[in-house]
């Protein structure tokens, strides 16, 4: 993190004072922007919940570097909704704009639903970048993610392998109006397909929600005596399985990969419920969302697509707490 609060210094903020692209033709006044003694961010997750906990955490962390770096005073206002509910995520975000930060990132629950109060945040002049939901083509915002439907390809993939490429497989899907969780769901519906011996048996929504994807898991495996493995598309859904598994006395007999590192996951490696998660790096997510507010706020034009990559969190990882890179 360090390393590219440095690096950001060097190179992207650089390009703010004048001093690469090209000019050093643009006089002082013109060439340094006016920093604020302030800056306030909002940060909308999904919902209150332990992986958007990390993305929060990252952000303020790289907001207090950045502040130390630049001289001035960045804050995270984090604003939660208590459950992914549309309605409750659209009122956080108007009231948001109506503060006049400096700058909003948001998971949307509905991108498409939630566009025109984004787009009034825009005209306003606040600064909006979107993480982990996708941006809508011709949208121009900022979004910071990773390829999600290739995320849902190696999940698909490595839960295959676990089962010898046969079997009966229930999908926890997430929020089903979410980008993330509906190309993860899209690009395990297609692999799936693809082979003639695995067979969809159940599907049930957890809405990100831990107790709710334990509550449906627990459903799958009374309802499906032979089931060989159930698949997931979002962080709560792995820590819900497990628990699942745990508690039907099932671990080992069906098979499952987890998303993401929240510490509920890692405990669950540890104890050999599960041997890998694939992860979305979610502190980069937050350090980034922090950083592409600022650049904005300086006049720096963001990529359309800024790429977190994909982790792989395993449990020599685990035990040896090498994660920091998530």
């Amino acid at each position: 993190m360090r390393k590219l609060m440095r690096g950001l210094s060097a190179a992207a903020f650089g390009i703010v004072f004048g001093t690469t692209l090209g000019a050093s033709n643009v006089s002082a006044q013109d060439a340094v922007p006016e920093i604020k003694d302030e800056y306030r961010f909002v940060m909308i997750p999904i919902l209150a919940q332990a992986w958007f906990d990390i993305v929060h955490d990252a952000a303020a962390d790289s907001a207090e570097q950045l502040s130390a770096q630049l001289g001035t005073k960045i804050t995270i206002d984090y604003q939660a909704p208590a459950q992914a509910d549309l309605v409750e995520q659209n009122t956080l975000l108007e009231r948001a704009i109506a503060t006049k930060p400096d700058g909003i990132a948001i998971d949307a629950i509905d991108v498409n639903a939630s566009m025109p109060i984004l787009n009034e945040a825009r005209e306003r002049g606040i600064p909006v970048v979107l993480f982990v939901s996708t941006a809508p083509q011709g949208s121009q915002f900022t979004y910071i993610s990773n390829d999600f439907y290739d995320q849902g390809r190696i999940l698909g993939e490595e839960l295959l392998k676990r089962i010898g490429n046969k079997g009966k497989i229930a999908i926890l899907h997430g929020v089903p109006t979410n980008s993330a969780h509906a190309d993860r769901y899209e690009a395990l519906t297609d692999l799936f397909a693809q082979y003639p011996d695995v067979e969809i048996v159940d599907e049930g929504f957890d809405y990100d929600d831990v107790q709710k994807a334990q509550t449906e898991a627990s459903r799958m495996l009374a309802a499906n005596a032979d089931l060989n493995a159930i698949a997931v598309v979002d962080a709560a859904g792995p820590v819900g399985v497990g628990l699942a598994l745990r508690e039907a006395g099932r671990v080992g007999e069906v098979q499952f990969v987890g998303v993401d590192d929240v510490p509920q996951l890692q405990e669950l490696m540890r104890d050999g419920v599960l041997d890998l998660s694939i992860a979305t790096r979610p502190r980069m997510i937050g350090e980034w969302s922090t950083v592409a507010l600022m650049l904005q706020n300086m006049g720096v034009e963001t990529p359309s697509w800024i790429d977190t990559g994909i982790g792989y969190m395993t449990p020599d990882m685990v035990a040896n707490g090498n994660i920091d890179g998530f």
